[in-house]
């Protein structure tokens, strides 16, 4: 039997269901039990139980992690266990006893021996939270701003950062998003025909003559959560002397110590 790609199975489940979609309606259909609780801090997001004496699957869900009922951490966190569920041979190795139950704490760049399994879960809940043909449809004809992401991530009930890497993987217009803390940049992505491969530092300190620069090293917010103007020689290790001077907007999110970053041409 021809095994579906991943995002053909999920949008083939979200085609049954409305906009957003009600995650837990998916799991009482195949009866799963979610529960949610505190878990404490330091352990995990969620996690995919099979109880082969009832025949049952089990979704935790962890609270005290921000992974609330109804927030976007948690319906990301919920979408992601689903895929654990829905996915073949996720679920045919529970079943079996091959794969020990499951424990999700997000990070796009984590690498260890499950990396493989983490990131097709992922890509389930992406695509079945954000279904391709309505998101595309969303964005098709539209001009990138900072707020058609956030309109967009408000519909599905998703998170800005969720949304914002979802529009990158489709690759509709290039572009960089950037997740910092404390003035370190985390991690990076960018499109393919992203004109520039790294920010001015690399992956150390957060490049100064940006939105989320003047948010560190200023404490300056005012610029956020809007489109501004800021220059390829400012952010980005550029090629020539010439490019220093192309225009490019940033939208920035500031929370506390974080901020995340989208940027694109101008």
């Amino acid at each position: 039997m021809k095994i579906k790609p991943i995002k053909t199975l999920a949008n083939e489940i979200a085609s049954l269901y409305t906009i957003p979609i009600p995650l837990l309606d998916i799991a009482e259909d195949e009866g799963i039990s979610v529960i949610y609780d505190d878990y404490g801090t330091d352990t995990f997001d969620g996690i995919t139980w099979y109880e082969p004496q009832l025949d049952t699957f089990y979704i935790h869900v962890n609270t005290e992690r921000g992974n609330f009922r109804d927030s976007l951490k948690g319906r990301f966190t919920l979408a992601h266990e689903l895929g654990h569920y829905f996915i073949d041979h996720h679920r045919h190795a529970m079943e079996k006893g091959l794969m020990q139950p499951h424990i999700h704490c997000y990070n796009p760049f984590g690498r260890n021996e499950n990396w493989e399994i983490e990131r097709e879960a992922d890509e389930f809940a992406a695509n079945l939270l954000m279904p391709s043909a309505q998101f595309l449809d969303d964005f098709r004809g539209q001009t990138l701003s900072g707020q058609l992401i956030r309109s967009v991530s408000e519909k599905y009930k998703v998170s800005f950062s969720a949304c914002a890497i979802r529009y990158m993987r489709l690759n509709f217009v290039p572009v960089m998003l950037v997740y910092s803390q404390n003035g370190k940049v985390k991690w990076q992505m960018r499109s393919p025909d992203f004109p520039f491969h790294r920010l001015r530092y690399g992956v150390g300190k957060v490049p100064e003559n940006t939105v989320m620069g003047d948010y560190f090293y200023q404490g300056d917010s005012s610029c956020c959560n809007q489109d501004e103007i800021v220059y390829a020689g400012d952010c980005f290790q550029t090629y020539r002397v010439e490019q220093n001077k192309l225009e490019f907007l940033e939208y920035c999110i500031g929370y506390k110590n974080n901020t995340f970053s989208v940027l694109w041409e101008k």
